[in-house]
C-alpha cells in the first residue's frame, strides 16, 4: 500500500512541474515581446523616413529647376524688349533727320540730349548718322557699296563713336550694314574695341544699324535697297548696360553672352564663378534670341546642389521629426505592449478585458447592438437608445425586427442567416448602399452598418455598429444640388461669354475696320492733292510723302491687327460658313503661328451643326491646340471630327512628350484627377451637350483627347449648314 499510494504523488508532482515550466515559458516569451514590437516599429519607421526624404529631395530640386528655367525665361524676355526700345530710338531719330535733311551736329547733340539716355534704362551709348560718300577705294568685301564709303557726321555724346573708321574697316560691322540696307531694317552688329578710349571698360559694342534713303523714300525692290542708302543711323550699345540690369535681381544666376556663329564672347557676369564641385549639380540652360540678323547665344547657369536650392535644409528637418517620431512610436508600441503582457499574467484578465470592453461600448459614439442566434438583442448601448429612442431596459430581449422597417425585415433576416454561415458580409461601413432603421415614433431613417460575429459557450453572437447618416445624406444632396446650380451657372456664364465674343468681334470687325478704310481713302486723297499741287519745295513734297507712306503702312498694319484679334476672339466664318471651315482656318492658323503640322480628317457626313453645338466643338478644338502648343512640344497633330454610332466624335493626338497621368484616364464628372484649367474647360463645355471626355497619354508616347457628343444633342432646328 506504501508503494501504491506513492506513484500518484510523483505522478501529480511532474504535472505541477510540466505546467509550472509551460506558465513560467509564456510569461517569458510575454515579457520579450515588447521590445520585438518596438524594434519593428522602429526599423518600419526609419525605412518610411528615408522614403519620405529622398521623394521630398526630388520635388525639390524639380521645383528648383523650374523656378531656374522660368528667370531665365524672363531674363530673355526682358533683354529682347530692351533691344526694341532701343530700335524704336533708332527709328524716331531717322524721322527726325528726315524732317530736318540739314540738321547740324549742334541740333543733333540738343536733340540727342532730349532723349536723357543716361538718365533711361536704355543701353544706348551714343547715337549717330554715317553718311554715304563716294570714294576712290571702296570698302571692304565685294558689294555694292564699292566705290564708297560712310563718314560720320553726326554723333552725340561726343566720344560715343568706337573708331573713326568704323563702319569701313570692320567686316562685322560691315555685314550688318549689307543686312540693314537689303532689308530696310536695324541689323544688329558687334564690334571689339578694348583698345578705345571709349569702350576701355568694355571689350565688345554692339552697334544697331538702320538704313537711310534719299528723301524718306524707300526703293522698291532689294536691289535698289542695297544700292542706292544716303546713310546710316547707329546706336552703340553698352554692354553691361544692357546685360547688367538682367541678372542684378537675380544674384543666384550666371550669364556667358556670346554673339554671332561661330559664337564671339561678348559679356559674362563678374559674380564669381557658379561651377559646383563634382559632386553637385548645376543648373544649365542655352536660349537663343536673333535679333537684327544676328544670334545671340545666352548660356545661364545657377548652384543646383542641395544646399545652394535648400533641400539640405528640408531633409535635415524632416529626419530630425521623423527620428522623433519613429522613437516615440516605438516607445508607445512597447509601453502597449508592455501593458498587455502584464494584464495577461495577472490574475482574473478575462473579467477584466470584458468589464473594458462594456466600458467601451458603452462610450462608444457608434450605436451597437449585439444579437443572438435568434436575432434577440442581447446588448444596446446608450448611443442606440438615443439613436432608436428605445432604452436599453426595453431593448434587450426584444427581437431585432423592432428596430427595422416591416418591408425590409425579412431580407435582412436573409442576411444575418447568410453570414452566420460563411462569416462574409456584404454590410461595410462607408462602402455599401444605406439601409434604413425604425425609430420608436415610427419614423424611418437611413443608417450605415457593419456586422460582425463571435462565439462563446453559449453559441454565436452578432454584433452589428450603426451610424445615423441623415444629416450626412441631406448634406450630400445640397451638395448635388449646388453643384448642378454651379454647372448651370457656368454655362450661362460661357454663352454670355461667346455672345459678348461674338458682339465685341463683330464691332471690330465692321465699325472699327470700315473706319479704319475710310481713313486709308482720306490718305491716298491727300497723296492725289499733292501729287497734283506740288509745293515749291522738292525736298519738302518728298519728306512729306515719305510720312504719307508710313501712316499708309502704319494702317495697314493696323487692320491687319484688327482683324486677327477679331478672328481670335470669333472667327466670323463660324457663323458665315459654319463649322468645318472655321476648323480648317483655325488649324491653318495654328500652323503658321507655331510651325506644327495639323494632318485633318474632318467628315462629319450629313451633321448639321447648331450654334451651340457648333460654338462649342470649335472652343473644344482651340483649347485643345493651345494645349498642345504649350505643353506637348510636338511636331505633328491629327485632328479627326467624324460621326460613327450616333456620336459625333471628336479625336485630337500628338506626338509630343505625353504626362504621367496614366495610360488612360477618363475624366470624369466632378473628378480633378488633372489640374489644367483648359482639361477642366474642355470637360464642362462637353457636359453642356452631354459629351464626355476621354485622355489617352503615357510619358513619351504623346496625347490624345477624345471627345464624344450624341448627335441630338449638337443638331437643333435651327442648325448653321
Amino acid at each position: 500500500m506504501t508503494s501504491s499510494s506513492a506513484e500518484p504523488e510523483d505522478t501529480s508532482g511532474n504535472t505541477a512541474h510540466t505546467a509550472g515550466r509551460r506558465v513560467r515559458s509564456r510569461a517569458a516569451g510575454l515579457r520579450r515581446r515588447p521590445l520585438l514590437v518596438a524594434l519593428l516599429i522602429l526599423c518600419i519607421s526609419a525605412a518610411a523616413i528615408f522614403a519620405v526624404t529622398s521623394f521630398v529631395e526630388h520635388q525639390w530640386q524639380a521645383a528648383a529647376q523650374a523656378r531656374f528655367d522660368a528667370r531665365t525665361e524672363r531674363v530673355t524676355t526682358r533683354l529682347r524688349r530692351l533691344l526694341s526700345a532701343s530700335e524704336t530710338v533708332l527709328y524716331g531719330a531717322r524721322a527726325a533727320l528726315d524732317l530736318s535733311p540739314s540738321m547740324t551736329s549742334a541740333a543733333w547733340q540738343q536733340y540727342v540730349e532730349k532723349l536723357e539716355l543716361d538718365s533711361s534704362a536704355l543701353p544706348i551709348r551714343a547715337l549717330g548718322y554715317a553718311d554715304v560718300a563716294s570714294a576712290s577705294t571702296g570698302i571692304i568685301g565685294n558689294s555694292p557699296l564699292t566705290g564708297r564709303h560712310l563718314s560720320v557726321t553726326l554723333l552725340a555724346p561726343a566720344g560715343g563713336l568706337v573708331r573713326p573708321d568704323l563702319f569701313d574697316q570692320d567686316s562685322f560691322v560691315h555685314a550688318a550694314l549689307l543686312r540693314a540696307a537689303q532689308d530696310n531694317q536695324v541689323a544688329l552688329a558687334v564690334h571689339f574695341a578694348s583698345d578705345v578710349d571709349a569702350a576701355a571698360d568694355n571689350e565688345a559694342v554692339l552697334l544697331l544699324c538702320l538704313p537711310r534713303y534719299s528723301g524718306s523714300t524707300v526703293p522698291a525692290s532689294p536691289e535698289a535697297h542695297r544700292t542706292s542708302p544716303r546713310g546710316f543711323l547707329f546706336a552703340s550699345l553698352d554692354t553691361r548696360r544692357l546685360f547688367e540690369p538682367l541678372v542684378a535681381g537675380r544674384p543666384s544666376i550666371e550669364l556667358n553672352v556670346q554673339a554671332g556663329r561661330p559664337g564671339a564672347f561678348i559679356y559674362a557676369t563678374d559674380s564669381g564663378s557658379v561651377e559646383a564641385p563634382a559632386t553637385t549639380s548645376l543648373f544649365r540652360k542655352t536660349d537663343t534670341l536673333t535679333y537684327g540678323g544676328m544670334p545671340l547665344t545666352l548660356v545661364y547657369t545657377a548652384n543646383g546642389s542641395a544646399s545652394a536650392t535648400g533641400a539640405d535644409v528640408v531633409n535635415g528637418t524632416i529626419l530630425l521629426m521623423g527620428i522623433g517620431v519613429a522613437f516615440a512610436l516605438a516607445g508607445l508600441a512597447y509601453a502597449l505592449t508592455a501593458t498587455y503582457a502584464k494584464n495577461m499574467l495577472m490574475p482574473g484578465v478575462a473579467t477584466l478585458n470584458e468589464a473594458r470592453m462594456m466600458g467601451i461600448i458603452r462610450s462608444s459614439m457608434e450605436a451597437i447592438i449585439t444579437i443572438d442566434e435568434a436575432q434577440t438583442v442581447v446588448i444596446f448601448n446608450p448611443m442606440a437608445e438615443h439613436v432608436f429612442g428605445v432604452s436599453a431596459m426595453e431593448a434587450v430581449g426584444a427581437p431585432l425586427s423592432r428596430f427595422i422597417p416591416e418591408r425590409f425585415r425579412q431580407a435582412h433576416g436573409r442576411h444575418v442567416e447568410q453570414f452566420g454561415v460563411t462569416g462574409v458580409s456584404e454590410r461595410l461601413m462607408g462602402r455599401q448602399r444605406v439601409l434604413f432603421g425604425l425609430r420608436a415614433n415610427g419614423e424611418e431613417f437611413p443608417i450605415e452598418a457593419s456586422i460582425s460575429q463571435i462565439r462563446d459557450a453559449t453559441g454565436k453572437l452578432y454584433t452589428v455598429m450603426l451610424r445615423d447618416v441623415t444629416e450626412r445624406l441631406r448634406a450630400d444632396n445640397a451638395l448635388k444640388q449646388s453643384r448642378e446650380e454651379l454647372r448651370d451657372l457656368s454655362a450661362n456664364l460661357q454663352n454670355v461669354r461667346e455672345e459678348e465674343k461674338t458682339r465685341i468681334a463683330r464691332e471690330l470687325h465692321d465699325d472699327l475696320g470700315q473706319q479704319l478704310t475710310a481713313l486709308k481713302m482720306d490718305l491716298s486723297a491727300v497723296e492725289q492733292t499733292l501729287d497734283a499741287h506740288p509745293p515749291a519745295q522738292p525736298d519738302a513734297i518728298a519728306s512729306v510723302s515719305g510720312q504719307l507712306l508710313s501712316m499708309r503702312l502704319l494702317i495697314d498694319s493696323t487692320v491687319a491687327s484688327v482683324r486677327r484679334i477679331a478672328a481670335d476672339l470669333r472667327p466670323v466664318m463660324l457663323d458665315d460658313l459654319g463649322l468645318v471651315p472655321a476648323i480648317e482656318w483655325l488649324a491653318n492658323d495654328f500652323t503658321n503661328r507655331y510651325g506644327i503640322d495639323v494632318e485633318r480628317h474632318i467628315d462629319p457626313g450629313d451633321t448639321r451643326f447648331a450654334k451651340r453645338g457648333a460654338t462649342t466643338v470649335f472652343r473644344i478644338v482651340q483649347e485643345a491646340l493651345a494645349n498642345v502648343a504649350r505643353h506637348a512640344d510636338a511636331t505633328l497633330v491629327v485632328l479627326t471630327l467624324e460621326t460613327e454610332g450616333g456620336y459625333c466624335v471628336l479625336r485630337i493626338v500628338d506626338n509630343g512628350r505625353g504626362t504621367d497621368a496614366g495610360v488612360r484616364t477618363h475624366i470624369e464628372r466632378g473628378a480633378h484627377a488633372d489640374k489644367s484649367f483648359g482639361l477642366i474647360g474642355i470637360r464642362e463645355r462637353a457636359h453642356m451637350l452631354r459629351g464626355t471626355v476621354t485622355i489617352d497619354t503615357s510619358r513619351d508616347r504623346g496625347f490624345a483627347l477624345t471627345v464624344a457628343f450624341p448627335l441630338h444633342a449638337i443638331e437643333a432646328e435651327d442648325p448653321i449648314p
